[in-house]
């Protein structure tokens, strides 16, 4: 299975680097490419200079546009699944393997969650997540 790992980056000047060398250095030979959404730090720069693999976007689209950017990269370069992975250095790499043979036990969509260890704390923020995560239990018919 061919994955690309797609990393939107809005003003991520101060973490991209390390997010990136860390996802290299736990997963070699993984493809990414970083989805620079109009930043209007030195997102591109520090990209440039470190010669990754980068989509500059010459306006913010937002998480929405450029996620769907990043997805129509994969279409476009014949990738079999797409990883969206967060350039603020809040996901773990280490995680992607496992979701990646969800994929090939069948899964069309893998969502990963911190909370599936510890409990989420209370907050409206919270409870906005819990209201759509019934719902898509609902929907899908998915219990986990």
């Amino acid at each position: 299975m061919k994955t690309l790992i797609a990393i939107p980056a809005y003003n991520e000047a101060e973490n991209i680097e390390r997010v990136i060398h860390h996802l290299q250095e736990t997963l070699p030979g993984y493809d990414y490419v970083i989805i620079n959404d109009g930043s209007s730090d030195n997102t591109k720069e520090v990209c440039q200079a470190n010669h990754f693999h980068m989509i500059d976007q010459a306006v913010n689209l937002g998480l929405a546009g450029t996620v769907q950017c990043g997805m129509r990269y994969a279409l476009q370069h014949g990738y079999d699944a797409v990883i969206q992975f967060d350039g603020d250095g809040q996901h773990r790499p280490e995680y992607i393997p496992e979701m990646e043979q969800k994929i090939k036990e069948g899964a069309d969509i893998v969502i990963g969650s911190r909370f599936v260890t510890k409990p989420k704390p209370r907050s409206l923020r919270m409870f906005g997540s819990d209201m759509i995560q019934f719902f898509t239990r609902i929907t899908t018919g998915e219990t986990e």
